[in-house]
């Protein structure tokens, strides 16, 4: 993170208006990181909350699309929003509103965004798109949301099916052209419109044809991506994996002498379930560090079971069998 962060979103472009206070906490949480501070001072100023963890498409590599046995369906309540920015809100910079799940399925999320939003707060999101009642343009803009992320994953209806199973690709691309043109009609520059396509062997060459249809649609950014494999859920997931979704999946550790997440992010269920980060290990409740619904935020973020994790990149071996998490994520560094 540098100075540039503070003042302005590199991704959206949109410029921050931040108090003292949350420029404060975050060079704080970047100094104890660098310091592998066990009981950091600082809040995390980055976090992913899970509106749902319900989804209405089956996408082969998704353990929730797979029906993967985890966390108990549900959509976040907006107590538990409000539980979340009342114990950090005010060293939040920023929030992404999704996880496992579609984020508009949560009948709440446009005042959910709202909320997050009126605390200063640059908000993201991303869905499938596909689905008519929950999507309303006007909302979209309306609630403050900064960038919307779309995933699509191919140029035409045979190649979109292969991967979002379930989906409707026309119904999609109609969304879009209808949240431009509201956004048109408004004047807003928000939401920042992201396209996302993941990378497969099946529709690597549809990638030109992709980027043409999101000029076309007038989107602010295309994002090509290499898919998020869960590898903690491999076991459950392989039989249902062809050969070549396989072969996406041969990638190299990476050596880090510590992880951002245990200083600078936090991830939330949709039941106020609090974990290290937003991969595999958020998924079950077995795994969680806490609830924000039962104790305060900073008895769980200093928490035995964070500082172990933390102590990770100290070399040393943790007890609690929920850090060990982070003893064998292939992130970590070495």
């Amino acid at each position: 993170m540098g100075i540039f962060y503070l003042w302005r979103n590199s991704i959206t472009g949109f410029r921050r208006r931040l108090p003292y206070k949350k420029i404060r906490n975050a060079l704080l949480a970047k100094y104890e990181q660098k310091r592998n501070q066990l009981c950091p001072r600082a809040f995390p100023f980055t976090a992913i909350i899970d509106p749902a963890n319900i989804c209405q498409l089956s996408c082969p590599l998704c353990p929730t699309g797979q029906k993967v046995e985890g966390r108990k369906p549900g959509v976040m309540k907006l107590h538990t929003a409000d539980r979340i920015i009342e114990e950090i809100g005010d060293y939040l910079i920023d929030v992404e509103l999704d996880n496992w799940g579609e984020p508009f399925l949560n009948p709440d999320i446009y005042e959910i965004i709202s909320r997050f939003s009126g605390k200063r707060i640059q908000t993201s999101i991303s869905t499938n798109l596909s689905f008519e009642k929950q999507f309303d343009p006007q909302e979209i803009i309306k609630c403050g949301l900064d960038h919307l992320i779309v995933s699509i994953d191919g140029a035409t209806e045979k190649t979109y099916q292969k991967y979002r199973v379930g989906g409707n690709f026309e119904l999609v691309l109609s969304n879009l052209r209808k949240l431009v043109e509201e956004k048109k009609r408004l004047s807003s520059a928000k939401p920042f419109l992201t396209m996302k396509f993941l990378v497969f062997p099946h529709n690597l060459n549809e990638q030109e044809a992709f980027q043409k249809l999101a000029n076309e649609i007038r989107a602010d950014r295309v994002w090509f991506k290499s898919p998020y494999f869960v590898r903690t859920l491999i076991d459950r997931l392989y039989p249902k994996m062809s050969p070549e979704q396989l072969s996406q999946f041969a990638t190299p550790v990476v050596k880090r002498k510590n992880c951002h997440w245990l200083w600078t992010s936090v991830a939330f269920s949709w039941d106020g379930a609090v974990s290290p980060c937003c991969f595999g290990i958020s998924y079950h409740p077995r795994w969680d560090f806490g609830n924000i619904l039962h104790q305060s935020f900073r008895e769980i973020w200093l928490s035995q079971v964070y500082q172990e994790s933390r102590a990770v990149f100290l070399g040393q071996k943790p007890k609690d069998d929920r850090a060990k998490f982070c003893e064998l994520c292939t992130h970590r560094g070495g």
